[in-house]
This record gives C-alpha cells, structure tokens and sequence, in this order.
C-alpha cells in the first residue's frame, strides 16, 4: 500500500515539476524543445485511453485485422504527416504569424470570421470531447482511490487546468512526454507477460489462427474479415489515421519544429512509440481470446489482462499508463479549447486574466458533462475527430501542401464538410441517428467522415471556381518568417 502512494506522488509531483517548465513563457509559445520530447508529445496526444482501451477491446473481438488500424495510425497518421504536413504547416504558421491552429487557417485564406467559427466549433466540440477522456481517467483512479467519481472528474479536471495555466504550451508539451513514456512501460509490461502466459508471440499467433472463425472475425482471426465486418476495419482506418491530420491538437505540435533536420530525428522515433503502444496494444489483445473467458464488454478485456497477469505494482504502473493516455489527451484538448475562447474568438492575444476564465470556462464544461449521461453528450464525444476532420482538413491541406489560399472555398469546404457530417451522423448512421432516414443499408455502412470529407471537397473546388481573388501563394508581406 505504501508503495502504491510513493508510486503516485512521484508521478504527481513529476507532473507539477514539468508542467511548471512553461512558467514565464507565452501561453502560445514552445521555446526551444528537443526532438524526443516533441516525439513522444506527438503520439501522447495522438492515443488517449479509448485506443489502448476500447480499440484493444474491438482488437479481441475482430482479431489480427485491428493491426490494420495500428499500421494506419503509424503510417497514415504518423509517417505521412512528418513527411508532408509537419515542416510546411510550420512554415505556413511562421510566414503568416499564427499563433493557433484557428489563426493559421483564419489568416491563411484572409477570413477573420471564418478563425471566429471554427474557435466556437473547437471549443465546444472538443470541451464536450474531453469530457469523454476525463472521465475515463477518473473512472481508472476509482478503482484505486476510496473517493466518488464525481470528485475525482473535478480534480482530474482541475490538475489539467493547472498544467494548462502554469506551463501554457511548452508545459502541456513536456508533461505530455512524461506521460508518453509511461504508456510505454505500461503497455511493454503487459505486452511481456501476455508473451509469456501464450507461449511467445509466433506461437500465439498460430494458436489464434486455429480458433473457428465467429461472426466479427468472419475469415478467422488472423485474416481481414468479408463483409460489413472487413468495411468496418477499413472505415476505422481511415478515420483514426487521416481525419487526424487535421485536428488542431495535433496540428499545434508542429509549432515546435526548429528545422527540417529535426523533423527527420522526430519521425523514426514516434513511430517506434507509436507501433510499441497500438501495435503492441492490439497484438495481445487479440493474442488474449487464447487465455481469457468470453468476456461481457470489449472495454473489460484490457483491465482484465491486467488484474490476471500483472503483479500489484504492474497493476498500479498499467493503470498509471491509462491515465496518463487520458491526461495526455486532455491537456492538449484543453489547450486548444482554452486558447479558442481566450485568443481566437476575440481576435486578440490573450491575457493572463482572459487565459485564466478561459480555463476556468472550459473546467465547468468538461467536468460538468462528465456528470451527465445523456445521447446528445455521448453522440458529440464520439462523433469529434469525425467532425472537426470533416470541417477543416481539405482547407487545412490545400493551405500548407498546395498553397493555395481561398475565403470562399474555405468557407464553402468548412460549411458542407460539417453540415454533411452532422447530417449522416444525426439521420443516417445507425448508431447515432437520432432522427433517421431510411436510406438503406448500403448508405447506412458508410463513416459520416466519408461524407463529410466529400461534400468539404466538392465545397473547395466549388468556391476556387468561383473566387476571382483565389491564390496560390502567400502574399509578399508575409513571406518574412516570424
């Protein structure tokens, strides 16, 4: 018992001494930070708890073919935006002096307005969003703490706040490395004893490829599924790994690159991170159905493995791991939420005071949907990174790979990206329809992502037709770097 509170006040006051590393600097602003902070940053905030907890449940059910989806989120999600996105977005951001990811595509296609709603979109959205990962950090602690949920949301909530308060970017970055490398150990630890309660990971996997095919895993559990199921996988793929380019929490990390040789020190790292924990997550995942009991949910499967095969100290280090998933995740939400109420909606730099009530705003919405049960909250947690990727990935691209620079295409892109998206998640996707359409079945299977994404294309070919004042290049006064 002992042991176990040493465990988590060292984690706590490593926490508070990190996040404190952005004392003094602007709330905006980096400083100078090494390519393996950055790394282990990046892929902190890219995989929250619902990945190494809910996705490692679906990996149980559908089997081998989840490793589709972590090979998507090393690289689709991960490899692809160092070596195409990251370096041009920070040049982009230099030349046109945005401080935020909402500035950079405001700015970029010469639209204010435009910066103001899609500020009101990330706030809400993505506050409503962490709700969801706040939560699931205070459920995991729960378990271990003798105090009601409830309360551990409210002080979940509030030692994010902190960390967004004291340390501003620079700390969020630095905490979220901490938190990185304790997934790692997290994750390795279990990867180890699931190896061995298997017999190694080569006879394991030939086991599981004895196993009769069931009605997820319709071609067994080492091969791509026929069907809806095999649809599913490959939907999942796509959205987790391209509708990320463009959220603005993983957007804003490319604000810290210094220089290109950098960005070639940062890549074979995270993606090293990245293919240990999804990778590895998913591998014993599915490697579990050989030692485990049908289990009544996917999410029970992970924390089960857990409680079987780990000591208690492992269970206080795997349970430290999913934390910081969620705490990792929520402090670059919050940033990004904080800074759209607090700079981007008002169209001004933020002060200390309005950085403060920006915080304070975001803990009340977060916290106080965490409370809530209810289809509206659940449908906007699950529905986010469809709809913010919907909404501004084809601008976001056409900016920094093409550069081409439009206010009535953004518009245009921005406007039916996230209209259509709503549309099929509220009326036609079967799982979050709350009024639906009788569209189908056909209709019905495909990710609202997909529609989102079209209609946000169709918009910016549209509006580039139609813009007389299209370009293709910055205007000269912003070609100095900032």
């Amino acid at each position: 018992m002992f042991g176990d509170v040493l465990i988590w006040i060292g984690y706590i006051a490593v926490f508070v001494y990190l996040a404190r590393k952005g004392s003094g600097h602007d709330a905006m602003s980096t400083g100078q930070v090494s390519f393996g902070i950055q790394a282990f940053a990046y892929v902190a905030t890219y995989i929250s708890a619902v990945a190494l907890v809910g996705f490692g449940g679906l990996a149980y059910v559908y089997g081998m073919q989840m490793m589709l989806v972590a090979a998507g989120n090393v690289w689709l999600g991960t490899w692809i935006v160092y070596r195409y996105l990251a370096w041009p977005t920070r040049l982009c951001q230099q030349k046109l002096g945005a401080r935020t990811p909402t500035q950079l595509i405001a700015l970029g296609h010469n639209s204010p307005m435009l910066g103001r709603c899609l500020a009101v979109l990330f706030a809400v959205f993505l506050g409503v969003y962490a709700s969801a990962v706040i939560k699931g950090a205070a459920l995991m602690l729960a378990e271990i703490v003798p105090l009601p949920v409830w309360l551990v949301v409210w002080l979940v909530c509030l030692l994010v706040g902190f960390a967004v308060f004291v340390g501003g970017l620079r700390g969020v970055l630095y905490t979220e490395a901490m938190q990185g490398f304790v997934m790692l150990i997290g994750i390795g630890m279990l990867m180890v004893a699931v190896f061995n309660a298997v017999g190694g990971p080569i006879t394991g996997l030939e086991k599981l490829a004895t196993l009769p095919p069931t009605a997820q895993a319709s071609n067994g559990f080492v091969a791509l599924s026929g069907g809806e199921q095999g649809w599913f996988i490959f939907s999942l793929v796509i959205v987790t790994s391209i509708a990320v380019w463009a959220q603005p929490q993983m957007v804003q990390r490319h604000f810290a690159l210094a220089s290109p040789k950098q960005v070639s020190r940062i890549t074979p790292l995270a993606i090293l991170v990245l293919t240990v924990l999804v990778g590895g997550a998913y591998y014993i995942a599915s490697l579990s159905r050989l030692i485990l009991p049908e289990v009544a949910s996917p999410d029970a499967v992970m924390p089960t493995l857990v409680k079987m095969l780990l000591p208690n100290v492992g269970l206080q280090l795997f349970v430290l791991a999913i934390v910081s998933a969620s705490l990792s995740t929520a402090t670059a939400i919050y940033h990004i939420a904080v800074s759209a109420i607090a700079e981007d909606l008002p169209a001004r730099k933020a002060t200390r005071p309005a950085w403060l009530l920006g915080i304070i705003f975001i803990i009340a919405i977060s916290g106080g949907c965490a409370q809530i049960k209810g289809q509206l909250i659940a449908l906007l947690c699950a529905t986010s990174w469809s709809i913010v990727g919907s909404t501004v990935l084809v601008p976001y691209v056409a900016l920094v790979r093409m550069g081409k620079r439009s206010a009535l295409a953004a518009w245009l892109s921005c406007s039916l990206g996230f209209l259509s998206c709503m549309f099929w998640y509220l009326c036609v996707s079967p799982s979050t329809a709350l009024v639906p359409l009788m569209l189908g079945s056909k209709a019905a299977m495909v990710p609202p992502f997909f529609i989102g994404f079209g209609f946000s294309l169709l918009g910016w070919y549209a509006g580039w037709a139609l813009d007389a004042k299209a370009a293709t290049e910055l205007p000269a006064q912003m070609q100095q770097t900032a």
